[in-house]
């Protein structure tokens, strides 16, 4: 960085930031990048938290989230559909599962026999199995896309889940009256 009277400051590159922030009493010393990538985190927050200004807002939300995660209900078979040609010769399957009556069912690891479930079972493919890298690689892509896939389930339904509380308690605070 540069001190405050050097010319970078006055043409107006990182230093017209850094002036914003000294007149505004904090002297920070984030750059352009950074600035742009702190923009972008809070577009990203910004969308989730922007449903939460009323009821109405949050029921729509939910609504849509609801509709998301029967739509995900289908993709989770359709991924373990579009990979088992590709497991099945390591002795892997891929299933969508759903033990617990949840919204959505998460894509889990099974063997061909489907008694056994979990990632130590690609874990024990990867590590002991007589498999090619280029397989191992589309293993390892495949488990990637997997773990992202079942992550968004878990975020999806988990906030149904708990705007389906916020409501419930809204109901009640509004019975108060």
């Amino acid at each position: 960085m540069g001190c405050l009277h050097c010319k970078h400051f006055e043409q107006g590159g990182w230093g017209s930031q850094l002036r914003t922030s000294i007149q505004d009493g904090a002297v920070s010393a984030m750059n352009a990048l950074e600035q742009r990538q702190d923009f972008a985190l809070n577009q990203y927050a910004k969308g989730l938290l922007k449903p939460f200004k009323g009821k109405g807002e949050i029921l729509r939300f939910r609504d849509e989230l609801d509709d998301e995660c029967r739509r995900m209900w289908q993709e989770a078979a359709d991924f373990a559909n579009r990979y088992n040609r590709t497991v099945v010769q390591v002795g892997l399957w891929l299933k969508a599962h759903n033990n617990s009556g949840g919204r959505v069912r998460a894509v889990q690891w099974r063997d061909k026999a489907q008694t056994q479930m979990g990632r130590r079972l690609l874990e024990a493919v990867l590590r002991y199995g007589d498999v090619s890298q280029g397989m191992k690689r589309q293993l390892v892509e495949i488990e990637t896309e997997r773990v992202i896939f079942n992550a968004k389930i878990a975020a999806a339904t988990r906030q149904v889940d708990r705007l389906n509380r916020v409501l419930r308690d809204l109901d009640e605070i509004e019975a108060m009256l």
